[in-house]
């Protein structure tokens, strides 16, 4: 478990494959940062835009796999 307590936090392997997720006003989103493969959101592969993060989405980068819940 990973509590997003800061504005950004990072996930991945620095020299391998990096993503960002922003707390945001309006919500919680995840970018591609760094990598030849993008990170994949619910199975199917991010692009270069943030894209928005919703309760028990699942994320998965640099051969990890986790889940994205909001608390509450």
């Amino acid at each position: 478990e990973l509590d997003l307590t800061k504005t950004l936090t990072t996930l991945g392997k620095p020299g391998m494959q990096v993503a960002v997720i922003a707390r945001r006003p309006h919500g919680y989103f995840i970018t591609h940062v760094e990598g030849a493969q993008f990170p994949l959101l619910n199975g199917k592969s991010l692009d270069a835009q943030a894209h928005p993060l919703a309760d028990h989405d699942v994320i998965e980068i640099a051969g990890i796999k986790m889940a994205f819940f909001l608390k509450g």
